[in-house]
Formats: structure tokens, C-alpha cells, sequence
């Protein structure tokens, strides 16, 4: 495979960024806002990140939440329950009682799940990701709080060594991991990271398709036709440094792109071929 030229790859980021935001989100009305990066619940998150601030484990259960949510649904189900200032799904946050220990330690799961189909927000999996949430995962992260201190403190041990935040990725998401969550592939594992301030990509299949080779608008940054899971994350870390913008942020752009509801390029020819032509 020819080495790829990630001064380019970034500059067609940059210009499909303004595309999004003078000709496709512009098209939205009253969501447009809330579809902005600067919005976002994850940039409002990095951002607290970088300023030091700590989180709680209601904050990493809020953000696993949030991550389970995006799985299974279009993202756009959810935009009219979103604060346009803080990003936060406040229909979402109100069922969990704004994520306080004690009410879901005793809560029922199908009661959370069955909300959460109420605001119109469910998938398929979420009845399974409630009990989960619940039964396993909720008490893992206190287990981590309890042993190390914060959550955060124990994921550091893993980031120390790995800035491309891979090796924390596969330790919460390896099913050979004592340490895996349930119902949290990689992918969604990602997005849980992200909603609490660490900056990485989300390796879906809309960010591994246009990374790969199969599709003409695709950037051919992999041998492969859909870039591999790991290797995403390499790939949108060095296309991040070289515009010098966060890995979220360019993960975002990508993926606001390609998803429904949002520029649905794998759907709409005439962006396909702006896309191939920048």
C-alpha cells in the first residue's frame, strides 16, 4: 500500500467541516446548533478534561449511558431531547435520576429500559444493555473507584504507555478481560471514553468505511476495504495532528458526513462526487 498523505487527508477534513456547516446543517432549522462540534456533550467533556476538572462515577455512568444509546438508534431520535448549551440528553438524564448511586443500585432495569422506549429512544439491545448497566457494569466501575481511588486513576495505568488510548480500549472491551464491559464492544467502548473527556475516535462502521479503499469517496487510508478497528485509531490520531485538531473532533466531522440525518453520504451521490472532487 503507498504511504498515505495525510496533509491531504486533512485538508478534505477541513473542507468537508465547512461543508457541513454552511451547506447541510444549515438545512436543519432548530437542530442545527446541537449538530455543531463546539456543542457537543463530548466537546463540553474534553474540554473539562483538559481543564483538570474530575469525574465522578455518576459522570462515567452517565457517559456509558449515553454510549449504549448511540448504538442501536439514529442519533438524530435523540437531538430533541439534547441541551443545545451543554450537549447533555436531559430526557435521558431525568430516568436516571441524574445517575445518583443509590437509586441505581435498587432500580429495576426494565423500568429504565421501558423509559427510555417511552422518549423514544430504545434499540433493540436495550433492555439487555439495562441489565448490564445494572447487574455488571455499574458495580465495576465502583469496584474501580473503591480499589484505585477514582476510575479515572485506573485508566491512567493503561494511558501512561498508550496515548492512542488503544490498550484501555481493549482491557474494557477483550472478552477475555476481567476488566471487559458487558454490552460494550470496541466501539462502543470508544464512545464511553469520549463522553468522559479522553480524545479518540469511535471506530464505527461510518469512520471505518470512508477511512478505507472499497468505496470511490473513501480515503483509502487502509489496505483494507473498511479500515480495521485499531488501525482507525492510528489513522484519525495522524490525520488530527496534522490540522491540529482533537481526534474527536476530526472523528466527529467524519462521521457527520456519513450518518443519517446528518450529510448521509453513502446514500446521496451528488456528495459522494463533491467529496471525490475536493
Amino acid at each position: 500500500m503507498n504511504a498515505v498523505n495525510y496533509q491531504e487527508i486533512g485538508r478534505k477534513v477541513c473542507e468537508i467541516d465547512r461543508l457541513l456547516r454552511t451547506e447541510i446543517l444549515v438545512k436543519d432549522g432548530k437542530n442545527q446548533e446541537k449538530k455543531l462540534w463546539e456543542n457537543t456533550f463530548i466537546k463540553h467533556q474534553i474540554d473539562k478534561r483538559k481543564r483538570g476538572e474530575l469525574f465522578s462515577t455518576g459522570d462515567h455512568i452517565r457517559a456509558m449511558v449515553y454510549s449504549m444509546l448511540s448504538g442501536g438508534i439514529s442519533w438524530e431520535r435523540v437531538e430533541n431531547s439534547i441541551d443545545a448549551k451543554t450537549g447533555a440528553i436531559t430526557s435521558v438524564d431525568r430516568i436516571f435520576h441524574q445517575y445518583d448511586i443509590s437509586f441505581l443500585r435498587e432500580c429495576d432495569p426494565d423500568e429504565l429500559a421501558n423509559q427510555i422506549k417511552g422518549i423514544g429512544c430504545a434499540s433493540q439491545s436495550t433492555y439487555k444493555q439495562m441489565t448490564a448497566l445494572i447487574q455488571n457494569n455499574i458495580p465495576k466501575l465502583i469496584r474501580f473507584e473503591d480499589k484505585y481511588g477514582s476510575i479515572d486513576s485506573y485508566y491512567d495505568r493503561y494511558r501512561t504507555s498508550d496515548n492512542s488510548h488503544k490498550a484501555l480500549v481493549c482491557i474494557l472491551s477483550n472478552p477475555n478481560s476481567d476488566d471487559k464491559f458487558a454490552q460494550l464492544a470496541e466501539p462502543l467502548v470508544a464512545e464511553y471514553l469520549k463522553n468522559v473527556g479522553y480524545d479518540l475516535a469511535k471506530p464505527d462502521r461510518h469512520i471505518r468505511r470512508i477511512l478505507g479503499k472499497k468505496d470511490r469517496a473513501a480515503f483509502g487510508c487502509s489496505e483494507y476495504d473498511t479500515a480495521g478497528l485499531y488501525e482507525t485509531f492510528d489513522i484519525i490520531d495522524n490525520i488530527a495532528r496534522e490540522i491540529n485538531k482533537d481526534s474527536a473532533e476530526v472523528d466527529f466531522v467524519l462521521w457527520s458526513i456519513c450518518a443519517k440525518g446528518y450529510g448521509n453520504l453513502w446514500s446521496n451521490t451528488s456528495l459522494q462526487e463533491r467529496i471525490i472532487n475536493m
